[in-house]
């Protein structure tokens, strides 16, 4: 890390919605990094459309279909200690329906999508009812605690 603080970098991948400013999602996630129950060092994610994470989730996970975002921590997930850096692959076109569903912005959903892949990079799973409960709560409390307010809302 060097004393320069965590890196965040939002680049555009295959099917990207180019309209979305990479730059202020960098630097919203900035805001939300302090506010992580684990020191965060670094958070690389790469926008996609529904194809390139179709392809990314056959690849990574053997499961067929998109997904709102895949998460690949780059440190020892048990080491507690360990600061976490993480690259992500985040679909924009699953944010765009679910934001249009939700009734908020697509950057909203987006930022949603980077908080709960850094939470997974930071030992959070979502595999159970209570184990979901847990990390959407996180979710809301690390959006909350920069303005955002809850952006995940269960149906």
């Amino acid at each position: 890390m060097s004393g320069q603080g965590p890196t965040v970098a939002f680049h555009a991948g295959a099917g990207c919605a180019e309209a979305l400013d990479r730059a202020a999602l960098a630097r919203a996630m900035q805001l939300l990094i302090p506010h992580f129950p684990r020191a965060v060092a670094r958070v690389d994610a790469m926008l996609v459309g529904d194809a390139a994470m179709d392809e990314a989730h056959r690849r990574y996970s053997g499961v067929e279909g998109t997904t709102d975002v895949l998460s690949f921590p780059a440190h020892d997930e048990a080491d507690a200690s360990s600061a976490v850096e993480v690259d992500l692959i985040i679909s924009t076109d699953v944010a765009a329906r679910e934001a249009a569903a939700r009734g908020h912005d697509v950057v909203r959903e987006v930022l949603l999508y980077a908080v709960h892949g850094t939470l997974h990079a930071c030992g959070f799973r979502d595999d159970t009812e209570e184990s979901a409960a847990a990390i959407h709560a996180e979710e809301d409390r690390i959006l909350s605690a920069c303005g955002i307010g809850p952006v995940y809302r269960a149906s």
